[in-house]
Parts: C-alpha cells; sequence; structure tokens
C-alpha cells in the first residue's frame, strides 16, 4: 500500500488546486484560453496522480494472486516501484530455445565470444549486434592473445550452442532481439497507472468546463455520441498497422515464430491481454484528450485570439491558428516519448507526423475526440499484442502473434522502439489520413472551422 504521506498528497493536493480553480475561473465571465489550458494540466496530473493511488492498491492485491506472479512484498516499497516503472524484466527469457529454432540460421546471434564480451563490443547500445567483420577480427585477436585459455563456450560454434545461448542472452540485460517484455503480474500494475491517468484528463476535463461558463466539453472534443468515430478509428488503426505488418513479413524483417504466447508459460494469456487493452485504453484516452483535445483545439482557440488582428480575414487567421496548434501540438507529442525505450531522432520525427496526422483526425471528425482515440486504441493493440511488435518501446506480457525482428536491421523496422521509428511509419500515417478522408469527406472539416471561426469575437 502506498505511504500514508504520499496518501495524503493524492487527496489534499487535488482538493487544494480544485478550489484555486474555482476562484480563478469562476471569477470571470470568459477566463483566458492561456488560463484554462494552465489550470487543465495542473488538475489533470494530479487527479492522475490521486487515481493511480487508489487503483494500485487493488492491483497489488490481485498482481500477487495471478498465476506465476512475482512481486516484491509490501515492506520492500523500493521494488516495487522499481519492477513497476520498469520497461524490461532482464530475469524472463525471451525468445525462447523454441522460438530461436523456427528463425532462419543467418538471424542466430553470434556466440563465438560470451555475452558480456558482446556487451562490450557493442558499445552498450541496445539491441544491437557487432558486424560479421568485426566479429571476426576479434574472434582472430582472441585466439592470438589467448590461445590457452580459450573457454570452450568461445570455441563452439554449432548451432545448438548458439540457439542455447541466446535463450539466457536476456538474463544479462542484452537484447540482440530488441523487444521489451514484462510479467502480467507487473503489467496489471502498470495498466492501474494508465487508467488512472485516463480519467485524471476526463475528470480535469469536466471540472474545467464546468467552472468555466464559455468552454464546454464538446469544445474540447468529448461529444455524443460517439459509437461511430470510435468504431472507424479503431478499424483504420488497425488496418494500417497490419498492412505496416504484412510488408515487414514480406520485406523479411521480422519472423512469426508463434500464436498466442505468454512470456512466462505459465501465466493466462488471456488474463495478461485484459491488462494490455486496459493498458492501451487508459494510453489512448489520456493522450488524446491532454494533446489534441486541449492542447490543439484549445490551442486554436487561443492562437486565434491573439492573431485575429495579424491578418486581413478572420478565415486566414484561422488557418494560422490551425497550422500553429498542429506544431505545438505535435511537437510536445514527439517530446513526451524523448526517453522511451529505444528512442532516436528518428522515432521524434515520426511521432511529430503521427501528431499532425491526429490533429488532421480531429478537424476531419469535425472536432470529435473519439476517431482518434479509436485509432490510437486500434493502433497500438494489434500493433503490440495481436501482432507482437513493440509500440514505443512498451513492454509486453503476450501477443496473439510472436514476431522477432531481425538481428541487424534497427534502422528498417524500428529496433526495440517498434515501428513507430521504421520506415514504414510516415506511409501508415499518410495511408490513414487517405482512409479518413474517404471516410468522413471534408464537410464537418468545414463546419469546425467555420465554427472556430466564429468563436473569436474581435
Amino acid at each position: 500500500m502506498p505511504a500514508k504521506t504520499e496518501c495524503v498528497v493524492a487527496l489534499v493536493l487535488p482538493l487544494h488546486l480544485t478550489l484555486l480553480a474555482w476562484y480563478f475561473l469562476t471569477a470571470s465571465e470568459s477566463p483566458s484560453y492561456f488560463k484554462l489550458w494552465c489550470f487543465y494540466f495542473v488538475l489533470d496530473a494530479t487527479y492522475g496522480h490521486l487515481f493511480h493511488t487508489i487503483f494500485l492498491v487493488p492491483a497489488r492485491w490481485i498482481a500477487r494472486r495471478l498465476p506465476g506472479a512475482v512481486v516484491p512484498s509490501a515492506d520492500e516499497d523500493n521494488k516495487l516501484v522499481q519492477q513497476e516503472e520498469s520497461s524490461n524484466d532482464i530475469s524472463l527469457d525471451w525468445p525462447s530455445a523454441g522460438a530461436i529454432a523456427k528463425l532462419p540460421s543467418d538471424w542466430l546471434v553470434s556466440t563465438r565470444c560470451s555475452v558480456e564480451d558482446r556487451n562490450i563490443s557493442c558499445d552498450g547500445n541496445e539491441g544491437s549486434e557487432v558486424p560479421k567483420k568485426a566479429s571476426g577480427k576479434k574472434k582472430k585477436t582472441k585466439s592470438k592473445n589467448n590461445k590457452s585459455n580459450s573457454s570452450p563456450k568461445c570455441k563452439n560454434n554449432t548451432q545448438s550452442d548458439q540457439k542455447s545461448t541466446d535463450a539466457t542472452k536476456t538474463n544479462s540485460g542484452y537484447q540482440p532481439y530488441y523487444l521489451n517484455h514484462a510479467r502480467g503480474s507487473t503489467r496489471i500494475r502498470q495498466a492501474s497507472q494508465r487508467i488512472g491517468a485516463a480519467m485524471g484528463s476526463l475528470l480535469a476535463s469536466y471540472m474545467i468546463c464546468y467552472l468555466s461558463a464559455s468552454f464546454t466539453l464538446e469544445d474540447v472534443g468529448l461529444t455524443l455520441p460517439v459509437l461511430r468515430d470510435l468504431a472507424w478509428g479503431f478499424l483504420i488503426g488497425l488496418f494500417i498497422v497490419t498492412i505496416m505488418f504484412i510488408m515487414e513479413i514480406w520485406l523479411g524483417w521480422i519472423a512469426v515464430v508463434g500464436f498466442f504466447q505468454t512470456v512466462v508459460p505459465n501465466e493466462s494469456f488471456t488474463i495478461n491481454f485484459l491488462w494490455d487493452v486496459l493498458f492501451h485504453v487508459g494510453v489512448s484516452i489520456n493522450e488524446e484528450v491532454m494533446l489534441r483535445g486541449w492542447m490543439f483545439t484549445l490551442g486554436c482557440r487561443g492562437i486565434l485570439s491573439m492573431a485575429s488582428d495579424w491578418f486581413e480575414t478572420s478565415s486566414t487567421a484561422a488557418s494560422f491558428s490551425i497550422i500553429a496548434s498542429i506544431v505545438l501540438q505535435s511537437s510536445l507529442f514527439s517530446f513526451l516519448h524523448l526517453h522511451s525505450p529505444g528512442s532516436t531522432y528518428v522515432s521524434l520525427i515520426n511521432l511529430f507526423l503521427g501528431g499532425v496526422a491526429a490533429s488532421i483526425n480531429v478537424m476531419v471528425a469535425g472536432g470529435s475526440l473519439w476517431l482518434g482515440i479509436g485509432w490510437h486504441f486500434g493502433w497500438n493493440i494489434f500493433m503490440g499484442h495481436v501482432l507482437g511488435r513493440s509500440t514505443s518501446g512498451i513492454p509486453m506480457s503476450c501477443a496473439c502473434m510472436e514476431a522477432i525482428p531481425r538481428p541487424n536491421l534497427p534502422n528498417k523496422h524500428g529496433g526495440t522502439f517498434g515501428p513507430e521509428q521504421g520506415v514504414l511509419a510516415p506511409l501508415a500515417y499518410i495511408v490513414g489520413i487517405l482512409l479518413v478522408i474517404c471516410v468522413f469527406g471534408f464537410e464537418e472539416m468545414k463546419v469546425w472551422k467555420d465554427g472556430l471561426v466564429s468563436s473569436c469575437t474581435v
């Protein structure tokens, strides 16, 4: 259970900030957009922490009772937090020996040198492998200097020894096959954090709109009905991810080696998959409401209110505010993934493009967030837990298809970060936007832009 001090802070801080928001937002009939934006982000963070603190207690209780659970005791708080925040459990053996046996022979990682030697030669780069030429030089040097001390492990080049060493490589943290994994008992606790963040985003949105007479939930994109937009977004998201997956197989970048697998053999696939679904429901709602709802939609209105005097027509000013808001929102979306496992400048560029696509989703759907939420969830759940590919380096506990990326091609398939860092991601975003336009057209976008122009009174 979280410490008493943490529980008190989690409860008292949101209460005080809510009273502060009530005082400032009700004091003015039309509070500035910047003030609304600031209060939303403060409340979103504190409400999310409150819900996470509440949900974490039952999540830990359930986690200890799951099949194959490995959860530190309640007295080991540091170990608990470390396990819950870990992006990869190095105690897990992945891929299994059976999965490695199904790989092409040229995919097998060299075991001519020890795991420690491979880590040194890789310069600490996660998921990388020494080029064959460099590996050969290392072998010759080693044979000259250590003829009498060479171990049988370094001398044995048989395929069976390659497989056995690969089966234990994850225990050192070395990831030549890139993907991050976690136990189901860890994933439920990570899911509780994400669901808490989503609940915080929704409650913060409601409170700001309730306290402000000039702004409603519809203005932020939380409109009704939701089913059509949500369903189309989900279908488009899973479709473009599936197309990427098929192309990766065709190009020889990944190999499917199993179906309906859990990383820990005695865990339940159904239960683990449930935690992953809850995790990505939370991610989709939290990020779309925060970034596309408040950062983009509110940003459009705020920038328009400032820029209306800079242009001859209100339509031109509205176009400027839309472009500026897209850039700001997409930049923040990319920046939030800066420290994700395996992230490089390529993933940040691709996610910026993803942020642009998500902003277009909002406009094409007439300001509704549900199309983007459906796309986001369909993209994440299919990429990570149906097709077995990494989603922004997020750890997996199970997948409907067990896919292994080919070593030495992280610049193609995205490595540890996954397809969002691969070369196919920009094309996927373009295809997705074209599909959205084919389904929704431009009519709702025109209505949304007209509403944006009319919302600014000069």
